[in-house]
């Protein structure tokens, strides 16, 4: 009886071995659902990344990591982090063949950082071209008052210039009546 009761309780504790097991594996693989569980899961993964003593399993985190900045689910995607996870995660386990599927993710998301920077570029000449465009567009409005001005002026002058063609014309006229008189005088 002694051998069946051993064999029973180890069979027990294999079926609560192979239980507990499983439960932590699907535990390991699921997916965050909401911005908290995202939070979460990422402070445990980078906790591993920091702390755990085998490199195999820290490049594992960080790869874990990588994929949990790009996870569609996730309120508060980060393409540049899960760049610098996957290198990380490349770095501790350079022996270990690289698939087609991560070289592929490295590929869009190193893309993806250079555009990224490309566009801050983009951000910083267009806010120079457009401080550059505000100070024009003071000079143009000055340009155009002072243009205004002179208008005014030349049309005064204008103005000006034809009185004194008519004062003149009137004191020509004057003279001529004058030097008609002057000489009928004499």
């Amino acid at each position: 009886m002694g051998s069946k009761f051993h064999r029973l309780q180890r069979g027990c504790f294999l079926l609560l071995f192979f239980f507990i097991a499983s439960c932590t594996l699907k535990q390991g693989l699921k997916e965050p659902e909401g911005g908290k569980e995202f939070l979460q899961e990422t402070s445990r993964l980078e906790k591993l990344t920091r702390e755990h003593p085998k490199a195999s399993v820290r490049a594992q985190s960080h790869l874990q990591l990588a994929f949990l900045y790009v996870n569609h689910r996730n309120p508060q995607l980060n393409y540049a982090r899960a760049l610098q996870e996957m290198e990380s995660s490349l770095s501790l386990s350079p022996a270990k063949p690289e698939t087609d599927h991560i070289q592929n993710w490295l590929a869009v998301l190193r893309e993806m950082d250079h555009l990224g920077k490309g566009r801050i570029e983009m951000v910083k000449k267009n806010q120079g071209l457009q401080t550059q465009l505000e100070r024009l567009q003071a000079s143009l409005e000055k340009v155009q008052k002072s243009n205004l001005s002179l208008r005014d002026e030349v049309a005064s002058l204008k103005e000006m210039n034809s009185k004194m063609k008519e004062t003149l014309e009137r004191l020509k006229s004057l003279d001529l009546q004058m030097e008609e008189k002057r000489s009928l005088i004499k």
